[in-house]
């Protein structure tokens, strides 16, 4: 018995498209999910925003930006000290990386921090209670 087995064929713009799907799906959870807990993301984002250096890196973060523009617009002498400051705002989900259109990793305000009131971010980049 001689099968003819089909092959399953997938176009990048379909990926594309997935990917796409998926990734508003998750931004709507996010945003649920910070509306729910405003005042959990707001005691988040103090705890972790506790030096100045964490403070500039999130304020550069409101716009797309790479290490490398990071690092020289803040003066962190090599990617290491910049590291050591960015990888708290990470791991808190404050910041999120993104791939920009020429496929280079960058830097952003996460979903979560994004959805604070412009007055409280504010307060905080500032240092403010």
């Amino acid at each position: 018995m001689n099968r003819k087995t089909e092959g399953l064929e997938v176009t990048s713009d379909q990926v594309t498209a997935e990917l796409i799907e998926i990734k508003e799906r998750i931004g709507s959870l996010e945003t649920i999910t910070s509306l729910a807990n405003r005042a959990v993301v707001e005691a988040q984002a103090r705890s972790h925003l506790t030096t100045p250096q964490r403070r500039k890196i999130m304020g550069k973060c409101e716009e797309p930006h790479t290490r490398e523009q990071l690092r020289k617009e803040l003066k962190f002498e090599n990617i290491q000290a910049l590291d050591h400051h960015l990888r708290p705002l990470r791991e808190a989900d404050l910041i999120h990386q993104r791939t920009d259109g020429g496929g280079k990793p960058t830097f952003e305000w996460s979903k979560l921090f994004k959805s604070l009131s412009k007055a409280t971010k504010k307060s905080i980049l500032e240092g403010s209670k």
